[in-house]
This record gives structure tokens, sequence and C-alpha cells, in this order.
């Protein structure tokens, strides 16, 4: 019997679990994967705001610019005066992580691939071939975009999940690198990031194999021959009806806490974590762990991050609607040197909306471009 069962051992999982064994409680975490930290399934570029909260040390570089490839207009550089963006080693970060976890009294199972929960408690897992179970007061869902216990409790979701895919390229890194376009990464787009064994350049699309998108782009890149290693994942889009119930909670993707215009989900994550580990203790202190003493966890993180990504959703509902004509005479608008500054002093990857105010302000002539939804913004 433990107090708390982490099911998924991510960062988002690990942080809840350092806090709550931080905090005396009994915590296992179960991670499916022999190791933590492999397969590696995110391109690593964060925020400075990840890099505070996490303290972590394993941060490839940062950055202070970053170029966008339109369809068929020349590439667009962003310049900020202060670094906005950190490119992470994942496999390092996750390792950070577990270190953490360890360290605060949580015990970590890999090999752990949980195969049933009966709402009550108990958590079934197979380990090593063999069947196991374990109790728990609270039963964390942090088990991804496909998360099981997510299923089983039915609680309904309302999204997209898109692929994503990225090689490992025997290049010399240059910077950040993003690639729009419908021939490129219909409905969403592609990256280059520095990695610390080369570059990574990778895409999500949600039309088509998003495999052959990125053959054909690595083709034009004349990188099709230097690939050292493939990975890929899935990036759930859109909102969940509720992330709590009697003795469970969901959090980080399993919670569709992600951005819907970057498919980052690492900072929305931890943020989540942070609210679930909170209420989580005081549950365990009081000896509630109803639905409704759990539920002032959602109403927490909706009230943090939620309105961001409802945001989030509605322009990538406009972006999802431009051809790849209106797409570069967008570009080509925003090559206005006021434009640019407010880009650059004002972008914030974890708060786009923000910066869609300010560059409207700037140019009102721009929301011509956006149509009617785009309102919503204010």
């Amino acid at each position: 019997m433990h107090d708390v069962i982490v099911i998924g051992g991510g960062p988002v999982g690990l942080r809840v679990a350092q806090k709550v064994a931080k905090a005396g409680y009994d915590t296992l975490v179960l991670e499916e994967d022999r190791a933590i930290g492999a397969p590696v399934q995110c391109a690593g570029l964060v925020s400075p705001r990840v890099v505070q909260m996490t303290g972590t040390k394993s941060i490839v570089g940062d950055f202070n610019r970053a170029t966008i490839h339109p369809p068929d207009a020349e590439p667009l550089e962003i310049v900020s005066p202060v670094p906005k963006a950190y490119v992470l080693d994942r496999g390092a970060f996750d390792r950070e992580m577990v270190t953490k976890a360890k360290m605060n009294g949580a015990e970590i199972r890999i090999g752990s691939r949980v195969t049933g929960w009966d709402r009550k408690g108990k958590i079934v897992f197979r380990q090593e071939g063999k069947k196991h179970s374990a109790r728990a007061e609270v039963v964390i869902g942090a088990d991804g975009p496909n998360s099981l216990l997510r299923r089983l409790s039915d609680i309904s979701v309302k999204g997209e999940h898109l692929p994503g895919i990225q090689a490992l390229v025997g290049k010399e890194p240059d910077g950040i690198h993003i690639f729009i376009g419908n021939d490129t990464a219909p409905g969403f787009f592609a990256w280059e990031l520095p990695h610390p064994a080369g570059t990574t350049i990778g895409l999500a699309t949600d039309s088509g194999n998003a495999y052959s998108y990125l053959t054909r782009l690595l083709g034009r890149m004349g990188l099709d021959r230097k690939v050292i290693a493939l990975q890929a994942g899935t990036i759930p889009l859109g909102t969940i009806q509720n992330s709590v119930g009697d003795g469970f909670m969901l959090v980080g993707d399993a919670a569709y806490q992600v951005k819907p215009l970057s498919g980052g989900g690492l900072y929305t994550g931890l943020v989540s974590a942070d609210h679930c580990a909170d209420i989580l203790i005081d549950a365990l202190d009081t000896g509630d762990t109803s639905q409704e003493s759990l539920a002032v966890y959602h109403q927490r993180w909706q009230k943090d991050i939620g309105g961001e990504i409802s945001k989030g959703l509605w322009m990538r509902r406009i972006y999802r609607k431009f051809s790849d004509k209106e797409l570069n005479r967008l570009f080509d608008a925003l090559r206005d040197k006021k434009i640019m500054d407010v880009v650059g002093n004002e972008g914030d990857i974890d708060y786009p909306s923000a910066l869609a105010r300010s560059v409207l302000k700037t140019s009102p002539k721009l929301l011509k471009f956006a149509g009617p939804l785009i309102k919503n913004l204010f």
C-alpha cells in the first residue's frame, strides 16, 4: 500500500512525485520504458521559465534569435535583446528529474507497464514478464497522450493527436529554425534545433504521413544521408472535460496540458504538476481524496494556463486555414521594423496570445489575415 502511485516517469510525473515524496508521503512511480529519458520524444525547446523552475543544467544552448522560413518568401529573423529560448538535452533533463524524485524519497520502478486500474486504488502492472499489483490512496495519470488511466476513467476529451517525428543528423548546429507551409508540414510546422550530437530536424502534421514529409524535407536540405537516429512521438492538442475523480488525477499530456501552437508540454505540464502536488498533499493531509477535494487542482490549472490553451486553439484554427500564398503575404507584412521590434521584445513562447494582441495593436491592418476569430484574443 502506497500513499501515491504515479503512472509515467516523464518530467511531469516525476515533478509530482518529487514534491509529494518530499512532503513525507510514500510515493511509487511506474515507468513503462526500461530507461528514464529514452526514447526521446521531444525536441527540447523551452522558455527560460522551465530552466528557472527546475534549475536544470542539461542545457545545449540559449538563444535570442530564431529564423522562420515561410513557404516561398524570404526567411524572417526574429531577434530579442535577451535569450527567449533554451534547448535542452532531453535525455539528460529527464535523468535529472528522476534523480531529484529519488533524492526526495520517491521509489522508481522502470520497465513497469500498467495494464489495469480498478478505480479503488489498485494498479496492476507487468514487470520483467511477471504480473504485479499495488494500491494507493491516489493514483496520478502522467502516462501521456494515450493515457490508460484517462481512458479507464471515461473522462472525455475533445481534440486531436498529431504525429511528430524528428531526425538526429550529422550537421553542425545553426541556431533555431522554423519551417512552415502546406508542402512542408501541413497544419503545423517543421523545426531545426541544436543537439549535443549534431542537429535535430523534425516536424508534426495533421495531414498525411509525417515520416514522408520529413524524408522530403531532409532530401531538400541534402541531409537524407546524414541521419543518425529517428525519434517519434504524439502531440495531443485539445481540451479535457475534467482532470480528477475519486482517488485519481491526470497531469501533463494525459490531461491535454499542451500549447496548441508549438506542441510544447514541458512548461504547461510542470506548472500543472506543481498545482497537482499542492492539492494532493492537502488532500492527503486531511484524509479526503474524493473528487470534490481534488477538483481544486482542475480549477487551479485551468485558471493558470487553461485560458492560454483555449486562445492557442483559436489561433491554430486560423493558421490551419491559411494557404501558402497567404502565409507568404502575412510574413511579408510582418517585416515592418515596428512589428519586428514588438516581436523581439515581447515574444513569449509560453504565452503567444499576448504577443498577438501587441502585434495587432501595433499594426491593425494585420487583422485582415486573421478573420473574426482573432477577436477572441481581446
